[in-house]
């Protein structure tokens, strides 16, 4: 009975240090047990407690992040759209002055062309430079009125006028006609 009785103290001993113990037993069999339908795994949930503030800082930064990107974004759409607003104006503005300028060369070829006509209707001699200028102007003329298809007015008879004079003069051997 010696036997037995040491065998059951023994049992006795094991079972009381056991119950002081279950958590560790718990903690030391889930390293290499699992069960199926409750999974315990103190390793898993001990190193995702531990992570969990630096995954939530993480996803804090993504996400302010994604908010400055998306405000730099949307900062730049807005400086591009003021850009486009800017160089619309500016086409205007140089497109106004275009046509201005088109208008007075267009004035200007006109008055020449109608005072050069006149010149040679009151006998006025003048050399073949001037003529070939006239009609250099006058090829200008007549792109600048079918680009804004204006009306040519006195100017096509005047120089109709002025290529006559020339056509008649243009073998003499004199610098002037």
């Amino acid at each position: 009975m010696e036997n037995s009785s040491i065998v059951v103290t023994a049992l006795q001993d094991i079972l009381t240090w056991a119950g002081h113990h279950v958590v560790e037993i718990i903690i030391f069999l889930s390293l290499f047990l699992e069960i199926s339908k409750i999974k315990i795994n103190p390793i898993s949930a001990l190193i995702k407690f531990i992570f969990r503030p630096i995954r939530k800082e993480i996803n804090d930064m993504k996400e302010e992040i994604k908010n400055d990107m998306d405000e730099l974004k949307n900062d730049l759409t807005s400086q591009i759209n003021s850009l486009r607003k800017d160089q619309e104006k500016e086409k205007e503005a140089i497109d106004e002055l275009i046509y201005s300028n088109e208008m007075s060369e267009i004035s200007r070829i006109r008055w020449e062309i109608i005072e050069f006509a006149s010149s040679i209707g009151n006998g006025q001699l003048h050399v073949r430079d001037e003529y070939r200028h006239i009609k250099d102007d006058y090829k200008k003329y007549e792109k600048l009125i079918d680009k804004y298809e204006l009306d040519d007015g006195t100017v096509s008879e005047d120089m109709e006028k002025i290529n006559e004079h020339y056509n008649e003069n243009k073998d003499t051997t004199s610098v002037f006609f």
